[in-house]
């Protein structure tokens, strides 16, 4: 039979069409690798935070019991205190100023309003908290959702389990990095030392930022060789102080006091401040306890929430009663709380994905696990929503009619030499020739600048436009502004949580080379578009 020329054009269509589906779908994380200029293995890429991109938007977001299925947690209650593993930290205060104090009392708001006996006892290395977690001496234990990935993995393999069961706070500058003044951004950490200490929440803080950063592979690769680990986050913030290590990853009072030790010569180089949804603190409950006393667990969640307004509405009591709990000065715990954002419970729905968004608290953990496990800490695998229980939270909607999460709104200023640029990023987002109508195979490199834009909150992001000479020096600064501009548009339409406030668009022209003109080569580099992530309190 003789095909006609249609038939032999369908039949083509139809094979390229197979190998080029067959190619994606056994290659497609090699061809994803390549687009966003990543190695496919060795080392973290931008590709592992990828699932971050769920992660909150910015103005009042949710209301706190609109949209929230409410449920019931069924009959049973502990018939002794329920034991609670914390360490000295002020992020406990909602807990602590509850039960006015550490142990079960007559004072206790638990034991007047809800009938419950709390005791919460202090376990400073985690391990040991682990493992009284384990043997059954604590009912609750504290984490951030980072490492609870990590201890839900151990957890499983010896056959355990156990729940979030609430979000304690956000992170919001209680965590970063004290570095020299000489390093202003991120990519500046290449060739100094680090200190940090290995698989916690400033690990994994270290390794989202340099991940995000303009950094090659190779140069990621190279940072993370030179940290040096230290056996906890107050010795990381020793080293820097006594001159070992050029920045160190730590925790306040930590940070503060590394930074004020060095003087004039050391800053904040970047925090949970301005990366305001990778660090967030949660309570786990072992599953035999949710099994026998779940009446239990749910007031000690609702009680914690009550110990949120009490401090919101009276904060010098709250923070004597936790200074005396923990053994500090109320200065000290005052500084511990402005570095964290306690999280009522609009957070807390929208955190657990109850209002209908996708669970940040998946993204967070999920990620966690690829990172951990890429290390070799952990084998067994574990996914999010098999180690977080909300029926406690959507027992208890109702009570909570009308709340809503409380951001404050980021607006960018006018472009200023006194930006700090904590991020730098050159990227080759291609355009049709001559315009500023954006090329499909650009839009992997913008999706990672919108997830950026998620994560770093409080951040506004600078959008700098370049030409090469080709053309009219006019033509090519109206080109480069119209597309910065587009930049702008496209990430604000496909992340609607991205207000359109947060973003300086600039064009350059060619008037900002970084290549010679002379080659294509060189061209091409110039056809580049810089971006900046821009602390957005400077």
């Amino acid at each position: 039979m003789k095909l006609t020329p249609l038939a032999k054009a369908f039949i083509a269509i139809v094979v390229f069409g197979v190998i080029g589906f067959a190619t994606w779908h056994y290659k497609g994380a090699a061809i994803k690798e390549w687009a966003g200029g990543e190695r496919a293995e060795g080392g973290d890429s931008k590709g592992d935070f990828d699932r971050l991109n769920g992660a909150p938007g910015d103005p009042s977001r949710n209301m706190g019991s609109t949209g929230v299925n409410a449920t019931s947690v069924g009959t049973g209650k502990l018939s002794r205190p329920l034991v609670v593993g914390i360490n000295t930290w002020a992020g406990h205060a909602p807990g602590i100023v509850f039960n006015n104090g550490m142990d079960p009392n007559a004072g206790s708001h638990y034991k007047t309003k809800y009938g419950v006996d709390v005791k919460f006892v202090l376990l400073e290395d985690p391990a040991a908290k682990l493992a009284a977690f384990r043997t059954g001496q604590v009912d609750i234990m504290w984490n951030t959702v980072d490492n609870w990935a990590r201890e839900a993995s151990i957890l499983a393999e010896q056959n355990q389990q156990a729940k979030s069961i609430i979000m304690q706070d956000w992170s919001r500058g209680g965590d970063g990095i004290a570095a020299l003044a000489s390093i202003k951004s991120v990519e500046d950490l290449k060739g100094h030392k680090i200190s940090c200490t290995q698989f916690t929440p400033s690990h994994f803080l270290l390794l989202y930022l340099l991940s995000q950063s303009g950094l090659s592979p190779e140069d990621r690769a190279t940072v993370e060789k030179n940290i040096i680990f230290t056996t906890d986050a107050p010795a990381a913030a020793a080293a820097f102080t006594a001159k070992q290590v050029d920045a160190a990853v730590t925790w306040e009072p930590d940070l503060s006091g590394a930074v004020t030790a060095r003087g004039a010569e050391a800053h904040v180089l970047v925090s949970t401040a301005a990366a305001t949804n990778i660090i967030a603190d949660t309570l786990c409950a072992r599953q035999d306890v949710i099994n026998q006393a779940p009446e239990t667990v749910r007031d000690f969640v609702r009680g914690w929430l009550d110990g949120i307004e009490m401090i919101k509405n009276d904060p010098n009591s709250s923070y004597e009663i936790v200074a005396k709990a923990l053994k500090l000065d109320t200065e000290t715990v005052s500084g511990m709380l402005s570095g964290l954002k306690l999280t009522p419970y609009a957070d807390n729905a929208q955190f657990y994905g109850l209002t209908g968004p996708k669970a940040h608290y998946e993204t967070l953990f999920d990620t966690a696990f690829v990172i951990w496990r890429k290390k070799g800490l952990v084998t067994k695998s574990v996914d999010a929503k098999g180690w977080a229980d909300t029926r406690f939270l959507q027992a208890i909607a109702a009570s909570y009619p009308g709340q809503k999460v409380e951001e404050a709104p980021v607006v960018a200023k006018a472009p200023s030499a006194k930006d700090v640029p904590i991020l730098h990023q050159q990227i080759q987002i291609q355009f049709t020739p001559g315009s500023d109508e954006i090329m499909a195979g650009s839009y992997l490199l913008l999706d990672k600048l919108g997830e950026t834009m998620t994560s770093f909150g409080s951040t506004i992001l600078r959008v700098e436009g370049n030409t090469d000479s080709t053309g009219s020096s006019t033509g090519n600064l109206t080109l480069s502004e119209r597309r910065a501009q587009s930049v702008k548009n496209y990430i604000v339409k496909n992340f609607p949580n991205i207000p359109p406030t947060r973003f300086q668009t600039i064009g350059r022209g060619s008037g900002n080379p970084i290549a010679e003109n002379t080659t294509e080569a060189g061209r091409q580099q110039n056809r580049r578009t810089d971006i900046k992530v821009i602390l957005a309190t400077s």
